[in-house]
């Protein structure tokens, strides 16, 4: 080959890799600027369709006091965009911010409300603890809040060890299904190691074994009340034993 020949084989060469570069630059660019124009238009649509206002509503235990909760906690948000107001993330900032909250479920529409329907929290006990603070306890167990000083909160005080929560709460709501004229009437709960104390209003007092199906074990007591013989007083019960109860005058310490 003629050095001329070699010379045009090389500039045609170096055109080929020219063009292809100028290719390679063309395709970034217009990667670029997708991107950009992507991000610009995702920045826009967020702030587009913000969060203006929210509408709340409550079922539940003391609705009104929650409400206001829940509005607090909608007020405290860092931002009102689209991505921030997503359903998921409001609902998880609410359950998290407000203690009262048993659950609640989320709605948003393109004009920029929120609606949330909310389930407050129901209370059945107050829990002693050893620190001499007390806490709300609802039905499924859970210590959620300490009572406020100025709250009052007529429910059952529960003397017993955080691990007792559970089966105490258990405990109340059997009472509460089986029994509701009695759960009513309960003033304490105390845990021992095999038995259950529960004292009532004007001196009454049950105390049942551990060791035994609690709603059966309620049931069973219950039953015995409402006899003839029992029916008009109001008695202690100590039905620990399978063998033998103990029955004896509220605030008398004989034996029937």
């Amino acid at each position: 080959m003629s050095r001329g020949n070699t010379r045009r084989v090389a500039q045609a060469e170096l055109q080929q890799r020219r063009q292809s570069m100028r290719r390679k630059i063309a395709i970034t660019l217009g990667s670029v600027l997708a991107v950009i124009l992507t991000v610009s238009t995702l920045l826009l649509l967020n702030q587009s369709f913000r969060v203006t206002s929210w509408e709340i509503a409550v079922d539940g235990h003391d609705a009104v006091n929650l409400e206001q909760q829940l509005d607090t906690a909608m007020n405290s948000m860092s931002d009102y965009d689209f991505w921030s107001t997503r359903p998921g993330a409001v609902r998880n900032h609410l359950l998290t911010s407000v203690a009262d909250l048993e659950e609640v479920s989320v709605q948003r529409t393109l004009s920029g409300t929120l609606y949330l329907n909310a389930i407050a929290r129901t209370p059945v006990g107050l829990w002693h603890n050893e620190e001499s603070h007390v806490f709300l306890v609802d039905m499924h167990g859970k210590a959620y809040r300490q009572v406020k000083n100025t709250e009052m909160a007529d429910l059952p005080i529960l003397r017993l060890e955080q691990d007792d929560i559970h089966q105490a709460c258990a405990l109340l709501r059997s009472m509460q299904s089986l029994q509701p004229s009695y759960f009513s009437r309960i003033s304490e709960l105390l845990a021992g190691n095999s038995s259950w104390k529960i004292n009532f209003d004007q001196g009454q007092q049950w105390m049942i074994s551990r060791n035994e199906h609690v709603s059966h074990a309620i049931s069973k007591v219950s039953s015995l009340l409402q006899k003839p013989r029992w029916r008009s007083g109001h008695w202690r019960v100590d039905a620990r034993t399978t063998s033998r109860w103990f029955v004896r005058p509220a605030g008398q310490e004989g034996v029937i």
